[in-house]
């Protein structure tokens, strides 16, 4: 991961922010994020409100505005995903543990 997030082809985008947000949302951002480094113009993606929810894109009524890389998951998302797919994300170290930590309370399960 780069100070500002992970790159558009890296495997955690795919992993963790398609069982968030769904892949046509992220095939939408990642149409959106090309666009903006090739400085064109595109239609406006059907995914756009759950995008911005998400915080992956800031739009006005003429503009979308999305970063050139994508970042971690917000605690608001973990929810979405599977427990397996959660405890890996957790286990990320911008998440702030290291891999084999237990996350939370309670009685962990296999």
């Amino acid at each position: 991961m780069t100070p500002g997030g992970y790159p558009v082809d890296h495997e955690y985008v795919r992993r963790y922010w398609i069982a968030a947000i769904g892949a046509e949302a992220v095939a939408d951002l990642l149409r959106l994020m090309q666009a903006a480094k090739r400085r064109r113009s595109i239609r406006r993606p059907v995914s756009t409100p759950a995008l911005a929810r998400s915080g992956l894109i800031v739009g006005t009524a003429s503009h979308l505005y999305v970063r050139s890389t994508v970042p971690p998951l917000p605690p608001e998302l973990l929810p979405r995903l599977t427990a397996r797919l959660r405890r890996e994300v957790l286990n990320q170290p911008e998440h702030g543990t290291s891999g084999g930590n237990r996350v939370g309370g309670g009685k962990q399960t296999r």
